[in-house]
């Protein structure tokens, strides 16, 4: 069955704990907690909060210039970072450039065995299929979970993202282009490709093109009911 991951960006830990109940009521099997939504001053209380389901749990923990909402101070984010990592959740989201530029981190890290998921984002376009491939060379070296996200400017954008599937069989990818042009590749990911989940919002979308848990959840299923009956009328 398709995996869904429910991306989370509660303001407060209050709000967290209610958001986490409803994304697995609503047929989530996991979640993203977004991290840079929080006031740093309610970091450790979250991370409470979550420790009951961080093996069900992607941590993310964003930096202004990659559009999240952490606005600290950069040793600030690394410190927090490495907090994240000692709590073990089921992957550790870190883009590749914060990677590239904190081998310190790299190292404790590994350290930890902590599981990565590198990030790469492109917010203004979808670049070409060779530079796709460079950057996914380079994501490797850190994890074999690895997550690249651009922005669609046509439909040939997300197909191009989708066939990096076929380029890519022992990552476990997850590959999808943004916006509103984007949300197909998003609901193929998983069924063209080998990704692990893909995301869904729980109300408003947290990235540009996403759908909501429900939403997911219904056409997955649906997919999968059609599926099924396809290959009983070929048995």
């Amino acid at each position: 069955m398709t995996k869904i991951c429910a991306s989370i960006a509660s303001p407060t830990p209050e709000d967290l704990k209610k958001q986490i109940k409803r994304a697995f009521t609503l047929g989530a099997d996991f979640v993203e907690i977004r991290f840079d939504f929080l006031m740093l001053a309610d970091m450790q209380e979250a991370l409470e909060i979550v420790k009951g389901i961080r093996k069900r749990a992607v941590f993310t923990l964003r930096s202004a210039q990659q559009k999240g909402k952490f606005t600290g101070a950069d040793e600030d984010r690394i410190f927090w970072l490495k907090k994240l990592s000692l709590s073990k959740p089921l992957l550790l989201d870190v883009e590749l450039e914060t990677l590239l530029d904190n081998d310190e981190l790299v190292d404790f890290i590994a350290e930890q065995e902590t599981r990565i998921l590198v990030s790469w984002h492109d917010f203004e376009k979808t670049p070409t299929n060779d530079k796709l491939i460079d950057v996914l060379g380079q994501m490797r070296i850190y994890s074999n979970y690895v997550k690249i996200a651009t922005a669609a400017q046509n439909v040939h954008d997300c197909i191009r993202l989708l066939e990096l599937y076929d380029e890519t069989t022992e990552l476990n990818l997850i590959s999808f282009a943004m916006g509103e042009l984007g949300i197909l590749s998003r609901i193929l990911c998983t069924i063209y490709g080998n990704a692990p989940f893909t995301y869904a919002a729980l109300e408003e979308a947290v990235a540009p093109g996403q759908l909501t848990v429900q939403q997911m959840r219904k056409l997955y299923d649906r997919i999968d009911l059609r599926s099924g009956k396809i290959n009983a009328k070929l048995i």
